[in-house]
């Protein structure tokens, strides 16, 4: 069963990271040539941020919390920081809550509003990107605790 929820995970964190990174090098300047440039990137920014943020990061915290527990880090460990492995979890985790909030700022309040004003066109790709170099800093940590911490 620990198999299938790290499996779940990692599939979660590929989505999340591959459909922002889809975004920007694939997507956006695409997009950016059509005619209606503006309607397109509200109606895929809706559907990534139902499948993305409201699917698979709350997919990820629970999967991420199962993982804690099959490897035998308790909440202790990771608040107190007890080895590198569980530092290593615990800013791995900060970032995490981050990268929601950030999801959340994205996708509720700019995205929503990137069509009234170039402020917020600008504000949403910043947001954007921002996030997704925090999500990939989250896989160089992934990595790391992969060889001990």
């Amino acid at each position: 069963m620990k198999e299938l929820i790290l499996a779940v995970h990692i599939l979660a964190a590929t989505l999340w990271i591959g459909g922002m990174l889809f975004m920007v090098f694939v997507l956006s300047p695409y997009v950016r040539s059509l005619p209606n440039a503006t309607e397109a990137f509200q109606k895929v920014g809706k559907r990534f941020s139902l499948v993305g943020t409201f699917i698979g990061l709350p997919v990820l915290f629970i999967t991420g919390l199962l993982n804690m527990q099959n490897i035998g880090v308790s909440f202790f460990d990771l608040i107190n920081r007890t080895s590198t492995y569980a530092s290593t979890l615990h800013d791995k985790l900060h970032l995490f809550i981050l990268t929601l909030i950030l999801a959340l700022v994205h996708d509720l309040y700019l995205g929503p509003r990137s069509h009234l004003n170039e402020k917020f066109r600008v504000l949403t790709r910043v947001v954007g990107l921002v996030n997704l170099i925090v999500g990939i800093f989250i896989v160089y940590l992934a990595a790391k605790l992969r060889f001990g911490g």
